[in-house]
């Protein structure tokens, strides 16, 4: 990711600046939803939130859906960003003052401590940096026997995903998708919707760990919870 927000430049937008929304919040103006990604746009929702986030929605007069999207396209551009070295202390101020309302629905403020996890963690705390794209796709190819594989590293969430093809780890050759977390490592068959394997040995530190664990027969079977 990138430096934090302190070093983020103003950025405008249909001729609206960051400090535009800021005089709004200093004057009691409504919530700036169209607030953007930047130094300044941070820092005045924060502060236009901020004399509010005790009220009901009705007392403060809050769209919580559409803040909700605002904070969503946030966390859009955040993670656009390919390096996050720094905690952005700004945003990180942000989400957590707003999952402490009352404003959203479960589901939204679920998604708010998620993103507020994200945030405060840095990428140079990492494991998935041990796990570049081509060395995981060999592991996984390598490991289930399959013809092909498509990775994809999700940096933000701290989570692997990798697609297979004509892949078998003992039951017949079959597509399916590996998942790599912090807390597991899970097989999903594509011909059992729903149901997973999940290894029972250490965590994988590296892709040659991975392919060893693919290839252990140390597993349990699960079952998503919306199954």
């Amino acid at each position: 990711f990138g430096s934090s927000v302190s070093e983020r430049g103003d950025v405008t937008r249909g001729g609206r600046s960051g400090s535009d929304l800021r005089d709004r919040a200093a004057l009691g103006m409504p919530i700036p939803y169209d607030a953007q990604y930047n130094a300044t746009d941070v820092v005045s929702l924060f502060d236009a939130i901020a004399p509010l986030w005790k009220k009901s929605t009705d007392e403060a007069g809050v769209d919580a859906d559409k803040l909700y999207g605002t904070l969503e396209k946030m966390m859009e551009e955040v993670r656009k960003i390919e390096k996050y070295e720094e905690v952005d202390k700004d945003m990180q101020a942000l989400l957590a003052m707003v999952t402490a309302t009352t404003w959203f629905t479960t589901e939204q403020t679920e998604k708010l401590d998620e993103w507020l996890e994200e945030v405060a963690s840095p990428e140079n705390d990492d494991w998935i940096k041990n796990f570049p794209e081509e060395a995981t796709q060999k592991a996984v190819v390598d490991g289930l026997r399959a013809r092909s594989a498509t990775v994809n590293i999700d940096k933000i969430s701290k989570a692997i995903s990798v697609e297979y093809e004509g892949g078998n780890y003992g039951r017949g050759r079959h597509d399916g998708e590996v998942r790599i977390s912090e807390q597991h490592v899970r097989i999903y068959d594509s011909r059992h919707p729903g149901k997973y394997m999940i290894s029972l040995d250490e965590l994988p530190l590296t892709p040659e760990d991975l392919t060893w664990c693919l290839q252990s027969p140390n597993w349990d079977y699960g079952w998503d919870e919306e199954s």
